[in-house]
Order: structure tokens, then sequence, then C-alpha cells
């Protein structure tokens, strides 16, 4: 499909979560030639503090603070951000508006401008809010106001991304009709790309990584329970990426278990992170059960770094691993079968930066966008 040229394009974006997506999505549209603006917050989510925004085409919107993930105040926030968002379009000139989804509030403004002439909206959507909360909380107020807002808006959409194809099969029924494809979370290549050494092999016992938040997603008792089940025949050392509420529950619980933990903080530094997962032989991808995850972002960033996932995700993730040879499905009979054997795991280390290459590289991700007809 050839490129249309020189349209002035808006992307809404208020989580600093997204904006690696967004960050890419831009590059690719510019590109092509098209005028960007991009709209984002000065609110980081992960640190829960104000930042300055420095990038080309970016508008910078004012952002109310929220100290908890769950709280009024956070909805709030995104609401008065949508509204902001509002007052800023409503004086622009745009043919094309690209909407970030979640939060919610911002699938809202599809209504608002599809009543503008000659005005493409796109809808992507990263993540399902309240689906990615546990089950057990979601169906209570005011979650199924949360979910209600994003469901209605959508019919307002021209075109609509998702992340992986279990938000698609889970909103099937309100995406009647609509062009609807699928685009995965992807890593931008970088000055300092770190390749995997599939050579050299660490022999003793299991080392297994966890990388990312121990938050109140992750299954803390199944991950002990493979902690425990892989410690009847191996020594397992377990290395720990990231923070999080409930990370030194989850250390505790993690030794308790037999594990010899090695907490390495947050890590920035590409090589640094390479070289702890070159020293591992899994990752370690287990969500609880109630959450509706099709691929977590840990995931990919074992995959690019050659490392096999040791999953309970019964979804998009799931899939790739059982067709690329790439890990093990914790919910597949006899999973944990020559788990340690090296040779498996080198030939499993291959496939895994084989599989990143094939779906999650920023040049397929280019090639998909290109695909659209923006």
């Amino acid at each position: 499909m050839e490129d249309t040229q020189g349209k002035k394009i808006v992307i809404v974006n208020s989580s600093s979560n997204f904006e690696y997506r967004v960050d890419m999505l831009y590059k690719c549209l510019k590109k092509q030639g098209h005028s960007i603006t991009v709209f984002a917050s000065d609110f980081l989510h992960d640190k829960k503090k104000k930042r300055s925004i420095d990038k080309e085409d970016y508008i910078t919107i004012k952002t109310i603070p929220y100290k908890k993930n769950i709280s009024l105040s956070r909805i709030y926030s995104h609401i008065n951000f949508s509204n902001k968002c509002k007052k800023l379009l409503d004086k622009m000139e745009f043919e094309v508006l690209y909407i970030v989804v979640p939060p919610n509030s911002q699938a809202a403004l599809a209504r608002r401008y599809r009543k503008r002439d000659n005005v493409k909206i796109i809808m992507d959507i990263i993540d399902l809010w309240p689906e990615s909360f546990p089950r057990t909380r979601t169906d209570k107020f005011p979650f199924t106001i949360w979910g209600y807002i994003r469901n209605k808006s959508l019919k307002y959409a021209d075109y609509i991304i998702t992340e992986c194809k279990l938000y698609k099969k889970e909103l099937d029924k309100y995406l009647a009709d609509k062009n609807v494809t699928n685009i995965y979370w992807a890593h931008k290549d970088t000055k300092d790309n770190v390749l995997p050494d599939y050579d050299n092999i660490n022999s003793d016992g299991l080392h297994l990584l966890y990388l990312g938040a121990m938050n109140n997603i992750i299954d803390i008792p199944k991950i002990v329970g493979v902690v425990k089940l892989l410690s009847e025949k191996n020594k397992v050392c377990l290395d720990i990426v990231g923070g999080g509420e409930r990370k030194a529950e989850f250390i505790e619980a993690l030794e308790k278990a037999g594990a010899m933990v090695r907490d390495n903080g947050s890590v920035y530094d590409e090589k640094k992170k390479q070289e702890i997962m070159d020293s591992c032989h899994y990752g370690i991808n287990i969500m609880k059960d109630t959450v509706c995850v099709g691929l977590s972002m840990k995931s990919i960033d074992y995959l690019k770094g050659g490392l096999p996932i040791i999953n309970n995700l019964n979804a998009d993730i799931g899939d790739l691993i059982a067709e690329n040879n790439c890990g093990v499905n914790i919910y597949d009979e006899a999973w944990d079968t020559d788990i340690d054997d090296i040779e498996k795991i080198r030939t499993m280390k291959k496939n895994a930066r084989r599989t990143f290459d094939e779906y999650f590289s920023e040049e397929v991700f280019d090639r998909q966008i290109r695909r659209l007809d923006i």
C-alpha cells in the first residue's frame, strides 16, 4: 500500500510507560512525510514524579499527580488530562487523531472528533483496563464504568490497533465491522545494541531471572512453586532486576523456597542487563490467572536478550513459546523435563532471539505501521 504523504497527525498519550511505543510511531510516521504533534504528560507514572520533556513536536500537558496506581485520584488525573487535550484539539486543524488507550478517558475523544469532516480516528489499545487488574475486583464500581467508556467509544474509530491478539478476542463483540489489526509492542534499535552470548552458558545449577515490577499482578505463590519444583533436582539461583511494592515479600518467599536470590536493583544499562541475561537460563513470566494479559513487556525483553521463558500466560506469548520452542509453558504436561539440559537451553536461547527479530523488532513495527492506511 502506498504511503499517503503530508497529513497532519495528532497523537494523544498520557502514559510515560507507553511513550516508548509512541516514539517509534513518531519516527515511522515522520519518515513518511507526515506532520506530527504528540500530546504527552509531564508526570512519570512509574516514578510518580514530574518531568520535563525536550522532544521535537511534543506538547507537554500539565498533569495532576497521584500516588497510588488504583485510586480515584488517578482516574481524576486522567480525565483532567483528556479535558486539557480537548481544549487544544478544538483549536487545531488535523486529519488524523491517533489515540493511545488506556487511559479509557482518552478513548472518549474519538466521539468528539468523529463529527469533524475528513478526520480519521485511530485507536491503539496497548492495555485493557480494568481487565488487566485481578478479575475479582473488576466487576465493581468504578471499574465497570471504566470499561464502559472504552467499549462505547470503539465504534467511533476508523481503525483499531490491538497490542496483542488476546485484546481483540476480549473486545470482539464491540469490534463488529471494524478495521482491526494486531501490532505487538516492539523494541527500538539503539546505538548500544548488545547481542546475546550463546556459547558461555553457566552449567552450575539453574539460573533464573525475574525482570520488571513486583506488583499486585504477579503470582508469587506460583513462582515459588516453580522454584521449589526445580530445586528438587538443581541448585536454583534467581536474579532480580527491578523494583515494586512486593519486592521484599517476593525475595523472602523465594529464599524460603530454596533459591539463592541476587537483587540487582533497576538496571538501565543495556550491556549490564545483557550480561545478567547471558548468565541466566530462563526468564520468569508468571502472573495471576485472573488478569487479562496476552503479552507482557518483560517477555519481550527476555526474547530480545535471547532468554527462554518460563511462562503461565495462555495467550499470545504462550502460543509463541510453543510454536517457536523458545521456553516452556508451565500449563503443559511435564514442562520441566530436561529443563536443565544445556544443549536444549542453547537452542531455546537462539530461538528466543530469532522470535524477537521476527515479531518485535523496530523493523517489523515500522513495516506494520506503513501498511496502515493513515
